[in-house]
């Protein structure tokens, strides 16, 4: 039970990028919805590198030698990638820092984790920001809210994405029974950002539910709207069928896509 919610927030944020991950050909502003998701990515790759190092867990017998280790016993782990360091599929180099507070009285390792960044890349390309999770919600539904603020990703040809985002993520269905393949998680919030031509764009998820029993893999319901000065989106995963069919509507017109 210790981990659990750990691996259940990795989960979370794989989830927020497939939210948008599909959405590619029919958005009029598909650069935004594209950097939207590559924001997810680095968000979820930072966290499950340092997850189970938070709040006691893990060790350096998890990790390859390229990756040196601090922890101070107390509130902090520095994880640094030395030597171009290859780990989970990606060379990268730099520090990611965890910090931490635990509550022992509810059953597990960290409450709260903040993420940050010291000089940190992953496949050539910088992040920096700050990532902040809090668990909450209750024993029988619980959620956890993920800030993420003055987040920005710097690629090889000097062109940004920053972003900030506050989400909250809420398991419906399936905590407490050791198989997060069941899990039915609902994802809402907002992101803000500004995409790498430039342009700034805002993404609303509604009610945006995952079912981790689908084959596919995709929300089953809920929307994504997003907005940008080239148009609004508004993608919509149906109904709760387990299916890889979506709804792009851009003002009068609406296509059905397969992802």
């Amino acid at each position: 039970m210790k981990s659990n919610l750990f691996k259940i927030l990795t989960v979370f944020f794989a989830a927020g990028l497939l939210v948008l991950s599909g959405c590619k050909k029919p958005d009029p502003d598909a650069q935004s919805a594209e950097d939207d998701a590559r924001g997810g990515y680095y968000m979820s790759d930072a966290f499950a590198v340092g997850n189970n190092q938070a709040g006691g867990g893990g060790g350096k017998a998890d990790l390859p030698g390229c990756v040196e280790v601090y922890k101070n016993d107390v509130d902090t782990v520095i994880l640094t990638f030395v030597d171009n360091c290859e780990y989970r599929g990606a060379v990268r180099s730099g520090s990611i820092i965890i910090k931490y507070t635990r509550l022992a009285d509810i059953g597990v390792r960290a409450a709260e984790i903040v993420i940050t960044f010291d000089n940190y890349t992953i496949k050539d390309i910088g992040v920096e920001g700050t990532i902040t999770t809090t668990f909450g919600g209750t024993y029988i539904k619980p959620a956890i809210n993920v800030v993420a603020t003055d987040m920005v990703a710097t690629f090889s040809d000097g062109r940004t994405i920053s972003w900030s985002s506050d989400k909250t993520f809420t398991i419906l269905e399936g905590f407490g029974d050791g198989d997060i393949s069941t899990n039915v998680i609902e994802i809402s919030g907002t992101a803000t950002g500004i995409n790498r031509k430039g342009v700034s764009y805002t993404a609303r998820y509604a009610a945006v539910t995952v079912d981790r029993s689908c084959e596919y893999g995709y929300p089953v319901s809920g929307t994504v709207t997003i907005v940008s000065e080239n148009g609004t989106s508004v993608i919509d995963y149906g109904e709760g069928a387990c299916d890889n069919i979506i709804t792009v509507t851009n003002g009068k017109i609406s296509v059905e896509v397969k992802l």
